[in-house]
């Protein structure tokens, strides 16, 4: 795995000591781009996200978890070469070592319940922004010990006021007026439900409750092993994603894993209105022979009421109706679309949305996820709308479930997915919802 190990800040000064560093490089910068060239304009830029992501891939926490979220919601206003940067954020991480991570555990289970985690790997089994993931044998049994880093909970609010200044500077040099407020509220809402384990750990139970006796398999939480900064869990076997696509499966297990990918959606999102909303492909294992999906990582997992269900499955139904003047006017009525943008920008969004919806129209059954020149337009959609947006800030009621939804499309595409849609979009309308 390589020695990336290093003691975590968490002191909140020094946390935002750096950011605030990095921060007021990136101001400083900005201005001098104002008296020189596009090319080195471009490259000043370049130079200023790369000293962002180490900053932030140091800090881990609220402040790496943040960039992560803006590269991927704010992909169509930033230039491709600091996109392809920010992205890094995804596969830069380092993890604590494990005399802290002993310290931790010892701080929070006590020395006994410490002693009975047997053969704790020295070096963990999965690192991300929040925590990392040790194996260990409790019981005679195999289980995942997840350990939060420190300081992350006390640091979420100091280190989003940090980056919200960063993306407003980039909202204003847009010559936008959009209200970011809403989204980082979520940000921040999200953040501080997924650095609290015991919260983690009743979604876990939720999901196992919800999905019980279906071919989705939910670890078993182990609660006196668990805290606010520990989460102890089964320790489910199963294949990576990315190592299974690789093996190039046939036709047959294309259709049964999409299968599962949908129909996990539509319980999540309609039937159980509880959504696991980070697509990250870690967070599944696959079990190919039995045909079961396997659920990992529960702290990004948002709750969805039942007005909003039925608000969503209303604007599915004109949808599949065709009847785009009433998805426009429940887009507006709803608050997803300030009444207030240009015809011009309503014109690209109401096109992004047909052609965006092809997927759920009858005539283009099955649908083939690997569609290069329906990609290419929705992509050339989705930027003239989102350079052309001035009041409109990603609804934030959607923020979480709009990453779930395109990262599971893109798992799609990788495999080449084709599919009959109308199947799951029939069983999604007739959900009941009391």
């Amino acid at each position: 795995m390589g020695d990336r190990r290093g003691k975590i800040p968490k002191s909140i000064v020094a946390r935002t000591s750096r950011l605030f560093f990095s921060g007021a490089k990136i101001a400083a910068r900005e201005v001098a781009n104002r008296l020189i060239s596009e090319d080195s304009k471009l490259a000043n830029r370049i130079r200023q996200t790369e000293e962002l992501v180490a900053t932030l891939s140091q800090l881990k926490g609220a402040a790496m978890k943040a960039g992560q979220l803006i590269s991927l919601e704010f992909s169509d206003m930033l230039p491709p070469e600091i996109l392809a940067i920010l992205r890094q954020l995804h596969d830069s991480s380092t993890f604590m070592p494990f005399d802290q991570v002993r310290f931790i555990l010892s701080r929070e289970l006590g020395a006994e319940k410490l002693s009975s985690l047997e053969e704790l790997t020295p070096e963990p089994i999965a690192a991300a922004s929040i925590g990392q993931v040790h194996k260990a044998v409790l019981n005679g049994r195999p289980v995942a010990v997840k350990v939060q880093f420190p300081g992350v909970s006390k640091s979420i609010d100091s280190d989003l006021a940090v980056i919200r200044r960063i993306v407003n500077l980039g909202i204003q040099m847009r010559g936008k007026t959009v209200d970011m407020e809403p989204i980082f509220t979520e940000i921040a809402s999200g953040l501080k439900r997924e650095a609290d384990y015991q919260i983690e750990a009743a979604n876990v139970d939720a999901y196992r409750k919800a999905l019980a006796g279906s071919k989705y398999i939910v670890p078993s939480i182990y609660h006196d092993y668990s805290t606010q900064r520990v989460l102890c869990m089964s320790f489910e076997e199963g294949r990576r994603l990315s190592d299974w696509v690789k093996t190039q499966p046939s036709r047959e297990d294309v259709d049964r894993f999409a299968r599962l990918i949908i129909n996990l959606l539509i319980d999540e999102l309609l039937t159980n209105g509880i959504m696991q909303t980070d697509p990250n492909f870690g967070n599944f294992l696959y079990r190919p022979i039995e045909g079961e999906l396997v659920l990992l990582d529960f702290g990004a997992t948002n709750t969805f009421s039942v007005e909003f269900r039925r608000e969503l499955r209303q604007i599915l139904d004109r949808i599949v109706a065709g009847d785009f003047d009433q998805v426009m006017e429940l887009t507006f009525a709803q608050g997803y679309l300030s009444r207030q943008e240009s015809a011009e920008t309503v014109a690209y969004f109401r096109a992004l949305v047909e052609k965006v919806t092809w997927m759920m129209q009858p005539e283009r059954q099955p649908f083939r996820y690997r569609n290069d020149e329906w990609l290419r337009e929705v992509r050339e959609l989705a930027t003239k709308f989102a350079l052309s947006v001035r009041f409109s800030a990603p609804p934030h009621q959607l923020f979480f479930l709009n990453r779930k939804l395109a990262g599971m499309f893109h798992l799609l595409k990788d495999l080449d997915a084709e599919v009959e849609m109308m199947e799951f979009l029939n069983r999604g309308l007739a959900v009941k919802l009391d």
